[in-house]
């Protein structure tokens, strides 16, 4: 009787362990969507951890690479910030988000022309009210 019990216990442990296996999109989208609020919340942090859970269970999330992104040079972690960033447009190329971004933390060096190259990526792609960004691009 005990060899069947714990057959029966070992057979819900493998069962369980197994729907754990391999990317989870419901729950990556559950980490982003914690991951973002946190960010909104400023805490950077709290944010990164979530955000790292997202990508555990859908490396391919781009969205989750972005706001790690954001989280990060939120915390001073420029470097970091800008890997996560171009993490996101090798996966998704047409999201507009990350090029701004990267623009963003270019200008705050004064390397006008690389942040002018990501700004003029970011409106090309469609994202709107860039006039004052690339104004002062050649």
């Amino acid at each position: 009787m005990k060899f069947y019990k714990f057959l029966s216990v070992f057979a819900v442990a493998a069962l369980l362990s197994l729907q754990s296996c391999g990317p989870n999109p419901e729950k990556s989208r559950l980490y982003l969507d914690n991951g973002i609020d946190y960010l909104y919340h400023s805490q950077f942090e709290e944010s990164i951890v979530s955000l790292d859970k997202a990508i555990e269970y859908d490396p391919n999330n781009y969205e989750a690479y972005y706001y790690r992104g954001c989280a990060k040079e939120n915390n001073f972690m420029s470097e970091e910030a800008l890997a996560d960033f171009m993490k996101s447009i090798e996966i998704k190329p047409d999201y507009y988000q990350p090029y701004f971004n990267i623009g963003l933390i270019y200008r705050r060096i004064n390397d006008m022309d690389m942040a002018c190259y990501y700004f003029k990526k970011a409106e090309e792609l469609g994202r709107p009210n860039m006039v004052d960004y690339t104004k002062h691009c050649k």
